[in-house]
């Protein structure tokens, strides 16, 4: 049999356990649903013959779309990279990307490094450096690119892809080799 003061204790106890797990259980859908990653996708980069030389992988933020690139296998030197405005790599020279990924239109035609009033395409990188070794990385934000739906999807129909140049800045890593000539391409996938 209960006493009293038992009984006092255990409501004590109840209440607490209550007042504390309910509002953690509650809490916790909540944090879990807004600390779950956005959507992703990746692009592997393939040179024209159809070697791997890296990866591009694409994660939704808040602040837009992160793109994490490493190479290796490259000549030592500033590559340019860009998203490309169709998911095609059709070895050798790549061609069939297109021009640069700028779906709303900032330049007329996308030139390297060129810019249009201080914009750049949407889909432009910054160059990545390469060390000695032939490796590098690169993380980068393109805000207002996503991968969703609409013309700023790096998803859309007939989807994007990423190339990687032999150079930048109008100079080549590759002796004889024009900077702006596509070196590597990835289509871009979920």
């Amino acid at each position: 049999m209960l006493t009293q003061s038992m009984h006092n204790r255990r409501s004590i106890c109840l209440a607490l356990t209550i007042g504390i797990a309910l509002p953690i259980a509650i809490a916790l859908p909540a944090t879990r649903t807004s600390a779950a990653p956005g959507k992703t996708a990746t692009a592997k980069l393939l040179d024209a013959k159809k070697q791997a030389i890296g990866t591009v992988k694409f994660a939704e933020t808040p602040k837009g779309l992160q793109a994490t690139v490493e190479v290796k296998g490259l000549n030592p030197g500033e590559h340019a990279i860009h998203v490309h405005e169709f998911g095609k790599c059709d070895p050798p020279n790549f061609l069939s990307a297109g021009e640069h990924f700028d779906p709303s239109k900032t330049t007329k035609k996308p030139k390297h490094e060129a810019k249009t009033k201080g914009k750049t395409p949407a889909g432009d990188l910054p160059n990545i450096k390469v060390k000695s070794d032939g490796t590098g990385t690169l993380t980068a934000i393109l805000p207002g690119l996503n991968l969703g739906n609409g013309s700023n999807s790096l998803l859309k129909p007939g989807g994007t892809a990423v190339i990687v140049h032999a150079g930048a800045n109008g100079k080549s890593t590759i002796p004889g080799v024009d900077a702006k000539t596509r070196i590597a391409c990835g289509v871009v996938t979920p």
